[in-house]
């Protein structure tokens, strides 16, 4: 029972990372990895510099979609 609990809350995770992915796509980020764990969010964005207002956009996203606050967010540019 256990093991089916851990299971549900693994694929419930990966689903909520995957919906947050799409979401930071859909706000013109080209490319985007979330990854959720127990401590806060890590977001890749693939873009070569980030403005304050896009960083700002990504952590309204997660905020809204997580129980994580801003402080929880780590994002991090790449190219």
């Amino acid at each position: 029972a256990l093991a089916e609990e851990q299971k549900l809350a693994l694929v419930m995770r990966m689903e909520q990372e995957l919906t947050l992915e799409t979401l930071i796509k859909a706000k013109g980020f080209e490319d985007a990895i979330v990854a959720i764990g127990d401590g806060g969010v890590n977001v890749v964005v693939g873009t070569a510099e980030m403005s304050a207002e896009e960083a700002t956009q990504i952590l309204a996203i997660i905020t809204d979609e997580t129980d994580f606050e801003a402080t929880d967010v780590k994002i991090i540019p790449y190219n």
